[in-house]
């Protein structure tokens, strides 16, 4: 393979609707959504639905935010192009910073030493250290060199196992359907608005995604058409998908569901025997590797956006002569998550993958109501979010009161790592000037 040269050539735009919208699903919907449904039952109840219809009630109001930034903003970097063009580079850099740890190279972290934890069941070798770690590298570099060789080669690799992951959940929530035992479902009254909130923050893990997605915003054929309707076409299988499993669990395993440790695979043994629950073990393997893949796809572009903006090392920024992808962010980014997942460092900004990821969406929100008061666009007419404010404006207050529900530690560490890195930023633009 030929050493990727420092080019001005631009990124190829190959990615239509229906690829953007099944990278967003496969970059959302990771293996956290196999316990959520168990833990989301232990704090409402029958009544977790409600959970599941604030986050889509949220992230539809955000998608849409996503939507009419991206029509707007056609630059590489997702979040990032999208806080840097109203808010200048040092709210552009804090968004991208979180975007690429947070929301990033930890969340992969997690999920690989989940996907070995898994496999360790059926190859105990898995378990020993030197063949984990080796396992994990070559995890890593597989998918990393499939990415280098072309966005054509990592969106085919996402679309075939976001299919092949979607598949088993979807025909349990199918077949499932029809061993629902309504009285299990039924409902004693409505719950605290603070359980709500509390189950809300908690099922905020499964929805994050949505936003690495759009990190290929540089790639995209037409971003004002092929953006809201990718991110919407995947919103909408997400919130489907994931509404029909915890009705599902619910209605199979009732007062034994806060008690699962694996939710799905004994609502699998309920409705289809055994070799249902085999096949969700094998589905929470295939989930975590495309989740994987989807995110080797589109989180190094961000990179590759920061050093466009000479916020971080300039080699970062080169595009492969013949493959025409941003090799050196691909190779740096997946050595990144290499060594988070190998040390297990990561487990300790659990939290700040969460809170980082409700920042970067007001961010987001707050961003479109400057993108539209200036009225930027790109190559067309950009998509305009019916309603004025309305939108952003009703994303931001649920945004800011999930925030609210974070305890006084955590809401501090947040802030800290925000301010620490906008000061970074702030230095690094004051010496550039």
């Amino acid at each position: 393979m030929e050493t990727p040269t420092e080019s001005a050539a631009p990124l190829k735009r190959v990615i239509g609707a229906t690829s953007l919208g099944l990278n967003t699903v496969n970059l959302t919907i990771a293996a956290g959504i196999f316990g959520l449904p168990a833990i989301i039952a232990g704090i409402l109840g029958a009544q977790g639905i409600l959970a599941y219809l604030v986050c889509a009630v949220l992230f539809g109001l955000v998608g849409l935010c996503f939507a009419e930034a991206g029509s707007r903003v056609g630059r590489a970097g997702g979040l990032y192009a999208y806080a840097s063009v109203p808010f200048g580079p040092i709210v552009g850099g804090i968004a991208g910073t979180l975007l690429w740890t947070a929301s990033g190279s930890v969340a992969d972290a997690a999920i690989v030493n989940l996907l070995v934890d898994t496999l360790a069941t059926a190859i105990p070798a898995l378990g020993t250290p030197w063949v984990r770690a080796c396992f994990i590298l070559a995890l890593f570099a597989t998918v990393a060199l499939i990415n280098m060789r072309g966005v054509t080669h990592g969106v085919r690799l996402s679309i075939a196992l976001t299919i092949i992951k979607i598949a088993p959940l979807a025909l349990l929530v199918v077949v499932g359907l029809f061993f629902v035992d309504p009285a299990k479902l039924a409902w004693t009254g409505l719950p605290p608005l603070r359980s709500v909130g509390q189950a809300a923050v908690v099922l905020f893990y499964a929805f994050i995604g949505v936003e690495a997605a759009l990190n290929v915003s540089g790639e995209v054929i037409r971003p004002s058409r092929t953006v809201p309707r990718g991110i919407l076409l995947g919103l909408a299988i997400i919130v489907a998908l994931y509404m029909g499993l915890q009705l599902v669990a619910q209605g199979t395993l009732g007062s034994a569901l806060p008690q699962s440790k694996a939710p799905l695979v004994e609502t699998a043994n309920v409705v289809f025997g055994a070799w249902g629950g085999r096949l969700m073990v094998l589905a929470v393997a295939i989930s975590a590797t495309g989740c994987l893949a989807a995110d080797m796809l589109s989180t190094p572009r961000v990179l590759h956006a920061f050093a466009e903006q000479r916020q971080l090392p300039r080699f970062l920024a080169r595009v492969h002569p013949r493959f025409g992808t941003p090799a050196m962010s691909i190779a740096v980014y997946a050595a990144l998550c290499a060594v988070f997942a190998l040390t297990g460092s990561f487990k300790q900004l659990l939290v700040l993958s969460s809170s980082g990821a409700l920042v970067l969406y007001l961010i987001c929100c707050l961003g479109v109501l400057k993108l539209r008061a200036h009225r930027v666009a790109i190559d067309s007419e950009p998509f305009t979010i019916p309603g004025g404010p309305l939108v952003p404006v009703a994303a931001c207050i649920i945004i800011v009161w999930m925030l609210s529900t974070l305890t006084f530690l955590e809401i501090w560490k947040t802030l800290a790592f925000i301010s620490v890195v906008g000061i970074v930023y702030a230095v690094h633009e004051y010496r550039r000037a």
